[in-house]
């Protein structure tokens, strides 16, 4: 019964939500710094509650550091802030796990911090260009953060 109620509530909630309310997915290609330059891929997806509001769950392959692989989990909040009918600025606040294939470089989470440009083709299609900073990258010794400008195509349905 009570597995009944709660998924008659999530269906309420979710039919009461705004017309511009918007699933969408995205991936990209760009370039990361960690303590070094990196060829990095990202993929990403959220749910826009608004022309204003989001959350972003994101998956960051950030290429290597201290010679092992290196990628970070995220979620963020995301504000929009529309330009014009198809550009507008993008921010973004969330934590960030970052995971080095490395024994020796133990899994460190921190503050994700992103901003960037969107631009609109349609209702459903647009880019992004984005810089984001995951915070430290490793638990083991050394200051080195992991920061990526990337461009990527996004989907909304």
């Amino acid at each position: 019964m009570k597995k009944i109620l709660m998924a008659t509530a999530v269906a309420v909630a979710f039919t009461a939500l705004p017309a511009s309310a918007q699933l969408y997915l995205g991936g990209g290609v760009g370039e990361a710094k960690t303590d070094t330059r990196e060829t990095s891929w990202k993929l990403y997806g959220g749910y826009q509650f608004n022309p204003t509001w989001g959350l972003e769950l994101g998956y960051n392959d950030l290429g290597k550091y201290r010679g092992a692989d290196i990628e970070s989990y995220s979620l963020a909040v995301t504000g929009t802030m529309p330009l014009n009918e198809r550009w507008s600025l993008l921010g973004k606040l969330g934590a960030a796990e970052n995971r080095p294939d490395a024994a020796a470089n133990g899994n460190h989470t921190d503050v994700l911090l992103g901003v960037g440009v969107g631009y609109s083709f349609n209702k459903n299609v647009g880019l992004r260009l984005e810089y984001e900073d995951f915070g430290k990258l490793s638990d083991a010794g050394g200051s080195s953060r992991g920061r990526n400008v990337g461009l990527s195509l996004k989907y909304g349905f």
